[in-house]
């Protein structure tokens, strides 16, 4: 009997390579359809032949003749019925042979064909031969005898010699040169372009004339804030011309005006902001230019409140408070609160009826999370197009059964820039007091310190700097829910001595992102993510010898609602194991071996995480057939690994793991609501198993150890021996490595092998 996984994954895979394959699918964009009523003959398909130059999407896209949605066409009921138009299908035949002409296509023949299929049921057929492209056989630009680094300035403009003939190009990069002159200080420059062409030799020559005007600087900058809307005016008008980033002197450049008023957008202090040339100064040929600056106050304080539900978060409120001129200086100070764990965490314990038996179950979220900051950031720096922030904080988060960060005091000090090649970039240095606190089994397991005393001097509290930067590309269509476009994001940290860390605390980290979003058909969505990272630790000298340890809150994990949804949150790749019971081997009257059945205990989880991580996702986002602008249903495959580089037994990237599943979305004010449900077939890994002595049986002034149980182990157990008049001294055991042999019984059940994910927003 095949595997329902592989079924499942085929089936999804087939049907996203089934809808990129039929060129039919595509959305409307601008395209007004004709309407329908009952005599009128349904458009069932659409094809185009013979097109090289654009794909069949782009040409459906720059016509109006259209076929019925995909619902329609497969239903005959649900969906949008479109019909045919005699005279805008001829129309659109001549709409074709313009597209093709303005790129080159002079000889364009474009043949119609509408054939009757069905009753009052048509099929659309444009057969297009395209013919023999005209190209450019010179380019020249003069007018440029006295602009400086003139050969700078018409690099790559676009049209080139040996390109095709391209008109709308050609458009475009007149455009782009008149910008860039624009841009050098010359605010009047305009280019006028012109062209001839040999039509038997298939050869074109273009020209373009550059009309540079004076170079100019700027003069005088006039500020007026409109303050109709508000009841007096809160913003100084000499403080707003001191973060343009212009000034007086500067050269004319266009972009720096756009500039300039992008960061006054981002204080959020104005409804409205224009800047412009005062039309006078440019009349009368000066070399310098007046600005004048319009901007409309809005309100300058905001308070927000909230509250929601997440399943590892169970209970959650947050508070912000912003005002966006604080001190009268046109700074944003962003005050803001959030509590989770309300239900789980000491003291709000008492409401665990909010919180799921997961979480309850999770030693790592038995305290209150909190963040508590204060967040300054400013619209320009120095002149710089740059966005300065700073944060100072303190908080407590546990990440689901792998560790605890307390951070009693840290600082975060961020600048943004706006990168060339529209690569937004971001600079951070951030500094914490705080301490990481991570379950005994874990540091045993993972760094094989099995020591107490060790234990604490890795969970002491200490001081973590870290150097950051993070460079993103995102042309998606949409933040909550894109459907084309793509989003790259690059993320790199250090932290050593060097940068004002503990030399207990050092690591280099690299984490890759990137999701491609692709409409399929009406209302399907293709969207693809791979994300990859790794991590590398500094070796500490301790009593059980040379160490590599990474900080917990740097190691990379992964399983949950937003990377393999087949897992729970982290227990992707190795895993340690907590069981609740073991057995003893005796061997003499004072040692044995110890030794757990997963036949016969029950464990708890918990996850080592690794210092790679690699993670592939495929969904396909539908419309759902009732409510289509409610409800949304997904079909998805989950690829992935966390494994460690170095430590035998934890894990490998040997085998990936792949869980299909199907989810459900519903939209909200706040975000798609996400159902997500992935089918895991395979068992848990094989992992160290330890058991931990309950401390208030033994004697206070003795270490505790913890004891590996795996089945087979062979680390010889020597008892706990009564102390005259007190406790027991606990039981130690010999030195070695606590072997990767336990293994959770296998889920046996279709319903065991289900994993349940409830959040808010797309996955990626």
């Amino acid at each position: 009997m095949p595997d329902p996984c592989r079924v499942i994954a085929r089936a999804v895979l087939g049907l996203a390579i089934w809808a990129v394959a039929t060129g039919t699918v595509a959305s409307r964009v601008g395209a007004q359809a004709p309407s329908c009523d009952g005599r009128d003959l349904e458009v069932r398909s659409l094809e185009f032949v013979g097109n090289r130059a654009f794909r069949s999407s782009e040409l459906a896209r720059r016509i109006v003749t259209t076929p019925s949605t995909l619902k329609r066409r497969f239903t005959r009921f649900l969906g949008r019925r479109y019909c045919l138009d005699s005279l805008v299908v001829r129309t659109d035949s001549l709409r074709l042979v313009k597209l093709y002409r303005d790129i080159g296509f002079t000889d364009v023949r474009v043949g119609l064909a509408v054939r009757l299929v069905a009753p009052k049921t048509v099929a659309v057929r444009f057969t297009i031969a395209e013919g023999t492209p005209m190209r450019v056989d010179s380019v020249t630009v003069t007018g440029l005898g006295s602009v400086p680094n003139a050969d700078r300035l018409i690099r790559g403009i676009g049209l080139r010699r040996g390109d095709r003939f391209d008109k709308i190009l050609m458009d475009a990069s007149r455009d782009t040169l008149a910008r860039r002159l624009r841009d050098q200080g010359y605010p009047l420059a305009e280019v006028l372009r012109s062209f001839e062409t040999d039509t038997a030799a298939r050869k074109a020559t273009v020209e373009y004339s550059a009309i540079t005007g004076p170079r100019a600087r700027l003069g005088q900058i006039r500020v007026r804030i409109d303050s109709s809307r508000v009841s007096s005016t809160h913003v100084d008008p000499n403080r707003l011309r001191s973060v343009l980033g212009i000034g007086v002197g500067n050269l004319y450049r266009e972009r720096a005006l756009e500039g300039a008023k992008r960061g006054l957008y981002l204080t959020d202090a104005f409804r409205h902001v224009d800047i412009s040339v005062d039309s006078a100064s440019l009349a009368d040929g000066d070399s310098l230019v007046t600005i004048d600056v319009t901007a409309t106050e809005g309100e300058l304080k905001s308070t927000r409140v909230s509250a929601g539900w997440g399943n590892l978060d169970c209970g959650r409120t947050q508070g912000e408070y912003s005002d966006f001129n604080f001190l009268g200086r046109l700074l944003r100070l962003d005050l803001t609160g959030r509590l989770s764990k309300i239900g789980t965490g000491y003291p709000f314990d008492f409401a665990s009826a909010l919180c799921t038996a997961q979480v309850t179950r999770d030693p790592l979220s038995d305290t209150l999370n909190y963040y508590v900051g204060a967040t300054f950031s400013q619209a320009a720096l120095y002149r710089l197009r740059y966005v300065p922030t700073v944060t100072i904080y303190s908080e407590r988060r546990s990440e689901y059964s792998a560790f605890l960060r307390d951070t009693r005091l840290g600082a975060l000090a961020s600048v943004f820039r706006e990168g060339s090649g529209r690569w937004p970039m971001t600079f951070s240095y951030q500094m914490e007091l705080g301490s990481t606190v991570a379950q005994p089994t874990f540091f045993c397991g993972v760094f094989q310190v099995c020591e107490v005393g060790e234990q604490n001097r890795l969970k002491e509290r200490k001081r973590l700097a870290t150097v950051g930067w993070t460079a993103t590309r995102n042309t998606a269509n949409n933040l909550a829910d894109p459907t084309s476009g793509h989003v790259v994001r690059v993320e790199l940290r250090h932290a050593s001595p060097a940068v004002g860390s503990d030399p207990t605390l050092q690591f280099n980290r690299l984490l890759g992102d990137v999701s491609f979003y692709h409409v399929l058909f009406d209302g399907g969505t293709l969207a693809l993510r791979l994300r990859a990272g790794a991590v590398i630790g500094t070796s500490l000298a301790l009593r059980s010898g040379q160490k590599t340890v990474i900080p917990l809150q740097e190691r990379m994990y992964a399983g949950g609602p937003n990377t393999v949804r087949g897992y729970r949150q982290n227990e992707l790749g190795a895993s340690l194991y907590v069981p609740s019971g073991y057995s003893e081997v005796q061997v003499t009257d004072s040692t044995s071996y110890w030794r757990a059945n997963p036949d016969t205990t029950s464990e708890r989880v918990v996850p080592s995480g690794g210092d790679n991580v690699a993670v592939a996702n495929l969904e396909m986002r539908l419309r759902s057939f009732f409510l289509p602008e409610l409800v949304q249903f997904a079909l998805f495959v989950d690829a992935g690994e966390v494994w460690n580089r170095k430590q035998a037994g934890l894990g490998g990237f040997g085998t990936v793991k792949v869980t299909p599943g199907v989810g459900v979305r519903v939209n909200s004010m706040i975000g798609p609501i996400r159902v997500d449900i992935g089918y895991n077939p395979y068992a848990r890994p094989a992992g160290p198993a330890y058991f931990t002595p309950n401390p208030s049986d033994f004697d206070p002034s003795f270490e505790l150890q913890l004891i590996c149980v795996s089945p087979g182990n062979a680390l010889l157990v020597h008892d706990a021996r009564p102390q005259q008049g007190g406790k027991a001294i606990p039981p130690t055991q010999e030195a070695g490595v606590c072997p990767a042999t336990y293994r959770p019984a296998r889920r046996a059940s279709f319903l065991g092998r289900l994993t349940f994910n409830f959040s808010i927003g797309q996955a990626f």
